[in-house]
C-alpha cells in the first residue's frame, strides 16, 4: 500500500499497519524530509515527486488536510488500487471523479505523530464505493483496530461535529485554564487531579449525571465573583456566561415535572 501524507493521522496509521505486517511501498509528501522521516520508521521509501509513487498498490490512504483533498486526489488520478480519504467531515464523493475504487478510513481519534498511543480500542469508521470495496476496506482497518464500524458520510460528520465539541473545545477549554493559572502565577499541574477524574466520570456515569459546578448549582454569587476575575479576559468572559447559561439550560430541562427536584 502507499500513503500519501506524512502528518499525524498519516504517522500513526502507517506505523500501525506496518506492525501489523502490511508491506508499505511508499510514503508521499510534499516535504521529502517528511517523507524520509516517516518511511524510515514503516521500512518504506519516501518520495516528493508523485511521479514516483507506485501506481499497482492495492491501497492508497490519503491522510492529508481536508482542504487539500481534491488537488491531492488530481495527481495521482488513474492509477489502480482503492482509495480512501482519512477525514471526517468529507464526503466520499469527492474521490468519485478521480477513482473507480474508493472509500473512507476515519479514526475517531485525536492523534499527534510524537505520542505513541494503540488503535485497538479506536473506532474507525468506514466506507466503500461498492460492497467489495467496503469488505476489503473493512478488513484492512480490522487489523489495527477492534471497533471497525460502517457508516455513511452524512452520519460520519455528525460524529466528527460531536468530536469537535467533545475533544477539540475540551481541550481549548483547557488551554484557556492554563493561561489563567500562568496569569495568575499558579501551576496548571494542580488541574490534573481534576481532570483526570472528570474523564473518568464521563465514562462511568456519562456527561449529565457528572456534570458539577456553579451554573448547575444556580450558584449566582461564585458565578459572578469568576466574571468580575475575567473581566480583562472579553472573549473568556463572554464563554464562560454563554457556557453557564447553557449549563443551567440543561439542568432545567432535566428538572421533574412532577417533583420539581433535577434528575440527574
Amino acid at each position: 500500500m502507499v500513503i500519501i501524507g506524512a502528518g499525524n493521522v498519516a504517522t500513526h496509521i502507517s506505523r500501525h499497519l506496518h506492525f501489523s505486517g502490511h508491506q508499505i511501498s511508499c510514503i508521499w509528501s510534499r516535504s521529502q524530509e517528511h517523507a524520509d522521516k516517516l518511511a524510515s520508521g514503516v521500512g518504506s521509501v519516501g518520495t516528493a515527486d508523485p511521479g514516483k509513487v507506485p501506481a499497482g498498490a492495492d491501497f492508497y490512504v490519503l491522510a492529508v488536510p481536508d482542504g487539500t483533498i481534491p488537488e491531492v486526489t488530481a495527481r495521482f488520478s488513474g492509477s489502480e488500487g482503492i482509495r480512501m480519504h482519512t477525514a471526517g467531515a468529507v464526503s466520499m464523493d469527492i474521490l468519485e471523479k478521480d477513482f473507480n475504487q474508493y472509500g473512507v478510513l476515519y479514526p475517531l481519534q485525536t492523534l499527534t505523530a510524537e505520542r505513541s498511543l494503540s488503535l485497538k480500542d479506536t473506532p474507525f469508521l468506514i466506507e466503500g464505493s461498492a460492497p467489495q470495496v467496503t469488505r476489503a476496506i473493512l478488513s484492512l482497518a480490522s487489523s489495527i483496530s477492534g471497533t471497525v464500524i460502517e457508516m455513511e458520510s452524512d452520519r460520519r460528520l455528525v460524529i466528527h461535529l460531536a468530536a469537535v465539541f467533545a475533544n477539540n473545545f475540551s481541550n481549548h477549554m483547557v488551554t484557556i485554564a492554563g493561561q489563567i493559572m500562568k496569569d495568575h502565577e499558579s501551576d496548571l499541574s494542580l488541574l490534573a487531579p481534576i481532570l483526570r477524574e472528570t474523564a473518568e466520570k464521563i465514562a462511568e456515569m456519562g456527561p449529565a449525571d457528572a456534570q458539577t459546578g456553579p451554573a448547575l448549582r444556580n450558584d449566582q454569587v461564585t458565578m459572578q465573583k469568576h466574571l468580575e476575575l475575567l473581566k480583562g479576559y472579553p472573549e473568556w468572559e463572554k464563554l464562560y456566561t454563554f457556557i453557564s447559561r447553557d449549563i443551567e439550560r440543561s439542568r432545567k430541562s432535566n428538572i421533574d415535572p412532577e417533583t420539581g427536584n433535577d434528575q440527574f
